[in-house]
């Protein structure tokens, strides 16, 4: 037997006394502590090593996020940065013009918007993107055009007026403005990495309006519009009665069960209500002159599409009257025309001062004193108003109509004996307006067509100055380019719950209350 062995088998046949297995067990936990301390150490440093990465990574990614090209849009680099903050822009702009409709479609605003379906293809965060891309290709094409113009223009005001706004918006939410940003604009933002951005969105804006300016419609323009489309413009006159049948009421009945049922009136019984309905209604056609209810200043699109076709014939002559049934509601409208006309109601012209400091009265003693001129008052425009859409106009609102203002500005400025020149300050919600009046614009009319044409105009060049500028996601973050190129493949995609024909595009010039952090 060697040595080794015949060790081996002394051992295996020693008697194993508890002190052995005391001993035993003792150099187990030493060993099994060893180990622990070495696995720890390891960790530890692979811990470390994660810190000091994670360290080191956030200013990487801070700067990848401001310098790193995230999509392109027409040959532009758009950085994660201006990414993030026209998609807030965009969401937080669509959320307050639709968020009551939103909210019956059960969107959580606060929720998240990429687990929200916008559409079988796509996510409400997909839906926001693709707003913001849209409006980063309508201001990159604008900025494009406006250089090929050599246009330039000075945005510093604007700018001011914006860092100021976000100070107030910050200081209101208790927040402080670096976090004010993160949190409005996207998790990289900051005061001077967005700086750019904004001012090219005032850049695009006053582009956009000098171009708009140039290519407004001429008068001969408007009146030949209005030739062709009179109906629409036009207001009527009338009398109307309404008779409504007197449908018995549904019965319900109970079988010999207990079972209750519902019977609803018979056809029969519908058409003899209806019957004596069109027998009222022509009894009051006969005094219809007398008794009938006014509607005055009617236009084409206020008027129930069951009788409008009638009032605005043109064949319609003073004193015509009809009876018109209405088999859907169980009535008979009964109708006099009275005339049909083109309301010449003008709109105004009125400069404003907005202030939450400042008392109306001693602006209006130092208006006077400088002259009382309107070149004077454009003066305080300037040191006193807050409005930042009027201040950048020099205070003016150019035609504005009785109906777009609230009731206590309408009146001042409506009212028959108003002259140029006149003024008043007026309070309405703690902010004291100071009001000063330029004198009549065009008839709401051509205020309205104008604007029609305008917008057609500017529609047809925005799409020709956007025509070239193509989107390049090549990681392919934009869902929403995949469902399109499906669409285009042959696919058919579900539009979603949009509920207008579009979402508004946000110019990028003021700071938007909150938004989802994209």
């Amino acid at each position: 037997m060697s040595e080794k062995a015949k060790s081996q088998n002394e051992a295996s046949q020693k008697i194993v006394t508890r002190y052995d297995r005391k001993l035993q067990r003792r150099k187990e936990a030493e060993l099994k502590e060893k180990k622990r301390r070495t696995i720890s150490r390891i960790a530890g440093v692979v811990i470390l090593a994660a810190i000091v990465i994670g360290l080191v990574s956030i200013p990487v990614r801070n700067y990848a996020a401001a310098h790193s090209p995230y999509i392109t849009v027409g040959g532009h680099d758009i950085t994660r940065v201006e990414f993030d903050y026209y998609y807030n822009l965009a969401s937080s702009d669509y959320i307050n013009t639709y968020g009551t409709y939103l909210s019956y479609m059960g969107f959580n605003a606060s929720g998240d918007y990429a687990s929200q379906a916008y559409s079988e293809t796509m996510s409400w965060k997909d839906y926001f993107e693709q707003l913001a891309v849209d409006a980063i290709r309508q201001n990159k094409a604008l900025l494009d055009a406006a250089q090929a113009a050599g246009f330039t223009y000075d945005t510093s005001k604007e700018y001011a007026s914006f860092a100021e706004s976000a100070k107030t918006s910050a200081a209101a939410a208790g927040e402080s403005v670096n976090r004010y940003y993160k949190l409005t604009f996207g998790r990289y933002a900051t005061v001077s990495g967005l700086k750019p951005y904004v001012e090219e969105g005032y850049l695009a804006a006053a582009y956009y309006k000098h171009v708009a300016e140039e290519r407004a419609a001429t008068a001969e323009a408007i009146q030949a519009y209005y030739d062709v489309n009179q109906a629409n413009y036009d207001s009527v006159d009338y009398k109307l009665t309404e008779i409504s049948a007197e449908i018995p009421e549904a019965q319900t009945v109970t079988d010999g069960d207990g079972n209750p049922s519902t019977i609803e009136p018979t056809e029969e019984e519908i058409q003899a209500a209806m019957d004596e309905a069109r027998k009222e209604a022509n009894v009051a056609l006969l005094a219809i002159a007398e008794e009938g209810t006014e509607h005055n200043g009617m236009l084409q699109s206020g008027i129930s599409t069951k009788y409008r076709d009638w009032l605005f014939d043109d064949a319609r002559e003073e004193g015509d009257t009809t009876v018109i049934e209405d088999a859907d509601a169980h009535k008979y409208y009964v109708l006099q025309f009275v005339k049909r006309y083109l309301d010449d109601a003008t709109t105004a012209n009125v400069r404003v001062i907005a202030t939450t400091t400042a008392n109306g009265e001693d602006i209006l003693a130092e208006h006077s004193a400088a002259g009382g001129t309107e070149e004077a008052f454009v003066e305080l425009v300037k040191k006193y108003s807050i409005d930042s859409y009027s201040a950048a106009e020099e205070g003016l609102y150019k035609e504005v109509t009785a109906a777009s203002l609230n009731a206590i500005f309408s009146e001042w400025i409506f009212t028959q004996e108003r002259k140029p020149g006149d003024t008043v300050t007026l309070v309405q919600e703690g902010t004291t307006f100071v009001l000063y009046y330029v004198g009549e614009g065009r008839p709401e009319w051509q205020v309205k067509i104008a604007n029609t044409l305008l917008s057609d105009t500017m529609d047809d060049y925005l799409n020709e100055i956007k025509e070239g500028c193509e989107v390049s996601d090549p990681k392919g973050r934009l869902v929403y380019l995949k469902v399109q190129a499906a669409a285009n493949a042959g696919g058919s995609e579900n539009q979603g719950t949009e509920p207008a024909d579009g979402g508004s595009e946000n110019q990028g010039t003021e700071p938007a209350d909150g938004g989802s952090e994209n």
